[in-house]
């Protein structure tokens, strides 16, 4: 009776110690998701231009790529001006990826597992393979239809509602940084 007891105390023990993991990969996700909004918002009120063959950090403003030298083409801590690019740099990385795409180079999908819609929190993101990603804010709506974004597909970057499915929205994969998870 005593070892069963031992066994059921360990299974116990076992069990919150997976509840500990979960609640601090939560804290991980929302502290790391909180720091890629504030500096996504630092390239939002900057308003830096789209260029694919361009870097950007609101300190020093918009400098050209170096395609010879680092990956990306900008060097920290600019980052390219693109969609992929301002990823990069509200996630920090150290460069710039690009967008996922078949057979392509090192690109955000090195970096990125993919999660589940109903996972979705801020600082994950919104990928369209060769194509876009988005960074994901939050759902606006109970039904998790609507949600806020930061986008940089055009001059200026976009902080603005989306709809998940709506006319002309790119079919997205939500992903989540390795960093973090």
């Amino acid at each position: 009776m005593r070892r069963g007891l031992t066994i059921a105390a360990v299974a116990a023990v076992g069990l919150l110690g997976a509840a500990d993991a979960s609640a601090g990969e939560r804290a991980r996700v929302a502290e790391f998701g909180a720091a890629a909004m504030a500096r996504a918002e630092t390239w939002f009120t900057a308003g830096p231009t789209y260029d694919q063959d361009g870097c950007f950090t609101p300190a020093t403003g918009r400098t050209g790529t170096d395609w010879a030298g680092v990956l990306g083409g900008c060097h920290r801590p600019a980052y390219r001006t693109d969609c992929s690019g301002f990823v990069s740099m509200a996630w920090g990385l150290s460069v710039s990826y690009a967008t996922p795409r078949p057979g392509g180079g090192r690109d955000l999908g090195d970096i990125t597992r993919v999660i589940d819609r109903s996972a979705l929190r801020a600082g994950d993101a919104l990928v369209r393979d060769g194509e876009h990603v988005r960074l994901f804010e939050r759902w606006v709506d109970r039904d998790r239809t609507s949600y806020l974004a930061y986008d940089f597909g055009s001059t200026p970057v976009k902080h603005r509602v989306y709809v998940w499915g709506g006319p002309g929205e790119l079919d997205y994969t939500p992903v989540r940084y390795l960093g973090v998870s």
